[in-house]
Parts: C-alpha cells; structure tokens; sequence
C-alpha cells in the first residue's frame, strides 16, 4: 500500500472509534520494531520524524526507510508526518521529500521557543494548508504551548507560567476555520520530552 495522508487515517479512527499511534523515527532498527508492532496488532500507523531527526539521519534515508516499511507492509496503512515544523519553509521541504502529513507548529515563534500569538499562528499555518492541500498532504496545526521541551523544540513553560499558555477551547474552534487545518494539537497541561517532578519520589529499600 502506497504512503497515505494522514487525515484518511484520522477519519476512519474517528468513525469506528479507535485510536492511532505516531512514533519518531531515526533509522532502521525503530522501523523495523514499529512494523513488526503494527503487523501484529493490525494496525495503521504514522511514522514521524522531527526537524532533529531529518537532520540526524537525512531526508533521503528516512524516505526510503518508510517506503521500505511500506513496501514489506503492504497491508498496513502508512501515513509519514513532519513533526513539530517551525516553519512554512520546514514543511514545504518535507512534501517536496514526499511526506504526506505535515505539522505547521505555529504556536511557536520561528526559533521553536519563543510563543508566538494568534495572528502569527494563523498567517504561517493558513499558508501551509493552502500548499500542502494543493498536493493532498495532511496539515495539523497548533494553538496553545505545551510544557518542557523536546529535540531543541518547544518554550519550557512550567508551572504557572505554562498554565498561561493552555488551549482556549473557543480560540481553538475558530483557529480551525481560519486556518483550514486537518488536525489540531492542543497544550491541556501536556508535555514534551520527559517528566520532571518537583519532589524526588520515596526511595526503594530492598
């Protein structure tokens, strides 16, 4: 089965409620243990790669990494998805590498860490669904900051200040019928990259 757009995948977990995974991917053993999951599990699947990742293990392998997946997996859907794009430049740059899904994080500034506001969020965002649907790629957007931060990406709000910062329901089904987006990832006190507590947990005494 050829690579698919991402949306295709959405719509028909949606409507036999069911839920799909996403997983980052560098390079071929993760690939590898991702298909073999999928096979197992009968499942569809979107194989991501991060702005980090494509500069880690090159556009070009990456491509023929998961046209390899589908190609050996042919009965399992594929949709690969630009993570957390920075800029229109980024995703472009991944439909013309044959991406089918792209993230136009607009949330944030073009450096990945600064918020940005609505206005931005909308204007770079609009831009890339008008390219992107031209081709029939997938767009998924972004409107309020998550907390921590993840391959270089993402402002590192925490406590208060990340509350500052969470999704207004309202602003969020506007920002979809200003911008045209086919996904929307929202800020809900979630965050990227791994936990931190405030406290150290009880020690273990064995």
């Amino acid at each position: 089965m050829p690579l698919v757009p991402m949306r295709l995948l959405l719509d028909h977990a949606a409507e036999n409620d069911y839920g799909i995974a996403a997983f980052n991917v560098n390079n071929m053993e993760q690939t590898q243990a991702i298909m073999q999951a999928a096979e197992e599990t009968d499942s569809p699947v979107i194989l991501q790669a991060s702005r980090g990742g494509r500069q880690y293990a090159n556009d070009v392998y990456l491509r023929h990494l998961i046209l390899a997946a589908a190609e050996l997996h042919p009965r399992i859907p594929i949709a690969m998805h630009q993570d957390h794009g920075n800029s229109p430049e980024i995703c472009l740059g991944a439909i013309e590498q044959g991406f089918t899904s792209v993230m136009m994080d607009g949330s944030l500034q073009e450096d990945g860490k600064t918020p940005s506001n609505y206005a931005f969020n909308v204007r770079v965002t609009k831009q890339v669904v008008q390219e992107a649907h031209a081709e029939g790629v997938t767009v998924e957007g972004e409107i309020g900051c998550l907390g921590g931060i993840e391959d270089g990406h993402g402002a590192g709000l925490t406590g208060d200040e990340a509350m500052k910062h969470l999704t207004d329901p309202g602003q969020a089904e506007q920002f979809v019928k200003d911008t045209g987006v086919d996904a929307l990832a929202i800020a809900i006190g979630t965050s990227h990259g791994a936990y931190k507590f405030a406290r150290s947990l009880p020690a273990m005494y064995w």
